[in-house]
């Protein structure tokens, strides 16, 4: 849909934000950009984007770059002016005390912001607890205490995760007891400490959480709830967030976290044992679902001021499980190749955790030093072997949600969109059960290898070529490998004389004698 005919219709959710000034930190992430696209159709006065310097370029020049270079500012080639004159700049940085924003700008910010949407947030799992905590859960404690002066606050909307509560089986739409005081944590990692010795035991401070990431926006949460009675706020629990669905173009990404990486390494054929239960629900949602499902709970939220506006935005009215989607794209490795795969797409799988570590011995590790070794020879430097250990990394960090599974309720969510009337529905769509699994599954293949591998549709009859080649060499291999293990058995066994005691046991046991 393009954006005139967006601006030309009306409805109680866009109306709400029409005219709107909103602040936003995260709007250069994933999710902050559709954010931003979204929010510029819903005709805001003005976006007032947090944003910080980074590798050599200032805030306005990361925008610029973002703005000219992803697909999914589909208006922005055409009317780059609309873009610029809606977003001002906020130099700041949520990590940092105060969020580091200039004096000016704070005044700006109290006296015309109407609504804070706070989606920023540090999503690396392996990152340490003192980082994780400054930026998720200091970050946040700031975010609040700015929309506490705001004068002309509407609503404060939190992003956070359907996980930050995975050490329940059951999670609820309400707001949970932390285990640990989140402003005790900021102080206990804002005191000067030998940081090696506070990274071994927060090991033991997040348990059972997997990960820095889940704790943390668990803390961030009961923030929210603590201010939840100064003004109207609302929160949303996204799952694995993946590629958009269609809201404003389908299969669209900027980054390989979670399941897209899954799906690279595969579809790449680098990715070939995966330790997962594909019995298991497969808690992946489109990312313009939870960008739309965000705005929704925010508008519902300022009318309904008396009840806990927490949504989980998850599948759990449209489940899918990790099998399905294992079989839905891989229907599609011959069709829809990636030209800088590595090998063939032979994505195996197993709940079994010391299963899937022997496997890779035999998946990973031997093909890649043999790869590395074909490399050395034609005086090239040796990179698969490494390439693997970041593939094994990320297979870790990813196997506590492949492999377990939760009840996540979402009453509240029904509520929501049951609000919405047919115009939000067609134009906001944030309905899970609208979802096609089939379409989205091969839209979001499509969208990996246009967004992500930077290849063009004018490549594929090439990479199919490029695939075919390496099915024959596969089969080639797979003939070699395994007529040389099986021999290297075979001389084994014989050595040992274990061929005669199975032929003697075989004898004894199978004819009775």
């Amino acid at each position: 849909m393009n954006l005139k005919d967006f601006e030309s219709y009306h409805s109680p959710l866009k109306d709400f934000y029409e005219g709107k000034i909103v602040l936003l930190t995260g709007g250069t992430g994933f999710l902050g950009k559709l954010y931003i696209e979204k929010l510029i159709r819903c005709g805001v006065s003005e976006i007032l984007l947090l944003s910080r310097a980074k590798k050599g370029k200032t805030p306005s020049e990361r925008l610029t770059s973002i703005l000219e270079s992803e697909a999914v500012f589909t208006s922005y080639k055409e009317n780059p002016d609309l873009y610029h004159g809606k977003i001002k700049i906020i130099d700041g940085d949520v990590s940092k005390h105060q969020i580091a924003i200039s004096n000016d700008d704070m005044s700006y910010i109290v006296n015309n912001t109407n609504i804070i949407l706070h989606a920023a947030a540090d999503v690396r799992f392996d990152e340490s607890l003192k980082e994780a905590v400054e930026t998720n859960v200091r970050g946040t404690s700031e975010m609040l205490k700015i929309a506490e002066n705001v004068k002309t606050l509407e609503v404060f909307i939190y992003v956070s995760t359907a996980f930050s509560n995975c050490n329940r089986e059951t999670v609820e739409e309400k707001f949970y007891q932390p285990v640990f005081d989140p402003y005790a944590l900021i102080k206990l990692v804002e005191q000067d400490q030998d940081e090696e010795n506070f990274e071994a035991i927060s090991k033991k401070i997040i348990e059972p959480w997997p990960n820095t990431y889940t704790f943390t926006k668990s803390l961030a949460e009961d923030l929210v709830r603590r201010y939840s009675e100064k003004f109207p706020t609302a929160l949303i629990r996204p799952s694995i967030v993946t590629t958009t669905d269609s809201d404003p173009i389908p299969g669209w990404t900027d980054n390989i976290y979670g399941y897209n990486g899954v799906v690279v390494g595969a579809a790449t054929g680098a990715l070939r044992i995966f330790h997962i239960n594909n019995d298991y629900r497969a808690d992946i949602i489109p990312a313009d679902l939870v960008v739309n499902a965000t705005l929704a709970v925010g508008w519902y939220a300022v009318s309904h001021r008396s009840e806990t506006n927490i949504i989980n935005c998850t599948v759990a009215d449209n489940p899918v499980n990790w099998a399905m989607v294992r079989e839905e794209q891989l229907k599609w490795k011959s069709k829809i190749p990636f030209k800088n795969a590595l090998w063939i797409a032979t994505y195996n799988t197993t709940k079994y955790y010391h299963v899937s570590e022997f496997l890779k011995i035999f998946y990973h590790v031997i093909p890649a030093i043999l790869f590395d070794l074909a490399l050395r020879f034609k005086n090239e430097e040796p990179r698969v072997l490494k390439l693997y250990r970041k593939v094994h990394k990320f297979s870790e960090v990813l196997s506590f949600f492949t492999n377990n599974e939760w009840d996540f309720r979402n009453d509240h969510y029904h509520t929501v969109i049951g609000h919405m009337t047919e115009d939000d529905h067609r134009y906001f769509p944030c309905d899970v059960k609208k979802i096609d699994w089939t379409e989205f599954l091969v839209n979001n293949l499509k969208g990996i290898r246009l967004y992500i591998m930077k290849e063009s549709w004018d490549t594929l009859e090439d990479a199919k070529k490029k695939y075919r080649r390496q099915k024959m060499a596969h089969l080639i291999f797979l003939g070699v490998y395994y007529g040389v293990l099986f021999y290297i058995i075979y001389k084994v066994a014989k050595a040992y004389n274990l061929l005669e005691t199975v032929g003697e046991w075989f004898s004894v046991n199978m004819t009775g004698q």
